[in-house]
């Protein structure tokens, strides 16, 4: 137990108690018999558990603010002084247990055991509410958020020429272009977010970033993705002709980092078989478990930060060059087969250099000089080649 307050409120008095703690994610309790009063079906896949799992690992030092967390109901509270443990009662399913939190709960217990760091979340406890009272909180915290921006966007048709663009691709019926649309042969919430794609294509906005001003907020705010992309209409139609090879492209730099960061470390002679997953908040998948590479239907057994991804993705819009108001490879280069060689090398080399010495991958997604650096070492090949 990191911390424990039992929050004075008018009705403690009359027995309604609120308490906040923060805990290690290890030290979670097991709550599979107590989720009846939940009344979402939590998943482990769609964009919510993606976003959670992302942020669980990406921003090891910020999750705990970032995830909403836990609320739980429960019969009675202890909390031992000495020890700093907390004992949480349960005693009737239909009033006690997990009230709130459901997808962070089954993220969260996912990717803890793949972690080789300490992770933190927040969790409420409720005490002393009737059947009556806590059906009105149940309902209140489960209420659904405000439309969200891409489903207003996507009723509006701002997303109709990508749709065209991305038709007919392996993944396009897992894309969710506005919230809660499901998967009508799995059943889940559809996997991709369109607010990913448009973030992976922001990086070769060309009109808007240039060689010394990178597009730093496709990893760190896909809200502003959106807005820039509905600001930038004409901008994104020259990156359509390319679309489904910058998001091969983007899976293709997690499936491959981990054996070229591997190999150029290697090289260096810095350290044997270079260890990629032991970089902070990469995990390592065993046994059946696999992370998904939707654009090139493929697996990994790494979970690979986004923040390792989107600086070298974004580096490749030094070799695009623009014909009759399309993007194209300049001098018919190809991006993957040029990845898989010296250059993906380098770019490994030069991201696992800032990894090491930042220790979080966040700090690393949203470093200008990472950014800097990546986009020089391609440009730099690039101008070679010319």
């Amino acid at each position: 137990m990191v911390s424990f307050r039992n929050i004075e409120t008018p009705f403690t008095k009359k027995g309604l108690k609120d308490y906040f703690c923060v805990v290690k994610t290890t030290d979670l309790p097991d709550l599979s018999s107590w989720r009846q009063i939940n009344v979402r079906d939590p998943k482990l896949s769609g964009a919510v558990p993606t976003a959670i799992r992302e942020g669980i690992k990406s921003h090891p030092d910020l999750f705990l603010f970032m995830n909403r967390g836990i609320v739980l109901a429960a019969d009675s509270v202890q909390f031992d002084n000495k020890t700093s443990h907390v004992t949480v009662s349960f005693s009737d399913v239909s009033l006690h247990g997990l009230l709130d939190g459901g997808h962070s709960y089954n993220i969260i217990l996912e990717e803890t055991k793949h972690l080789d760091f300490d992770q933190f979340v927040k969790i409420e406890i409720l005490e002393g509410f009737n059947a009556e009272d806590i059906g009105h909180v149940v309902d209140a915290r489960n209420t659904s958020n405000q439309v969200k921006d891409e489903s207003l966007m996507n009723l509006g048709g701002s997303f109709d020429a990508l749709k065209e663009v991305l038709s007919g691709t392996s993944y396009y019926d897992k894309i969710a272009f506005s919230e809660f649309e499901i998967d009508t042969k799995t059943g889940q919430p559809k996997p991709i977010d369109i607010r990913e794609i448009i973030a992976i294509l922001m990086t070769f906005d060309a009109d808007n970033f240039t060689d010394m001003v990178h597009p730093i907020n496709a990893y760190r705010s896909k809200s502003t993705c959106l807005k820039h992309f509905k600001d930038n209409q004409k901008s994104f139609k020259k990156i359509y002709p390319i679309a489904k090879e910058i998001l091969a492209l983007y899976d293709h730099i997690q499936l491959e980092l981990p054996s070229l960061y591997n190999a150029a470390r290697g090289q260096n002679g810095e350290v044997k078989n270079g260890k990629f997953g032991r970089l902070t908040g990469v995990g390592v998948y065993e046994g059946k478990r696999q992370a998904e590479l939707y654009y090139i239907n493929q697996q990994s057994k790494y979970a690979v930060p986004t923040g390792f991804v989107y600086p070298i993705l974004g580096a490749f819009r030094a070799m695009i060059e623009e014909k009759n108001g399309r993007y194209q490879w300049g001098k018919k280069l190809n991006p993957i087969k040029l990845l898989k060689g010296d250059l993906g090398l380098k770019l490994a080399d030069t991201l696992g250099n800032y990894a090491l010495e930042a220790q979080n991958p966040s700090k690393t997604g949203k470093s200008p000089s990472v950014w800097q650096a990546c986009y020089q070492s391609l440009e730099n090949f690039y101008l070679k080649n010319k």
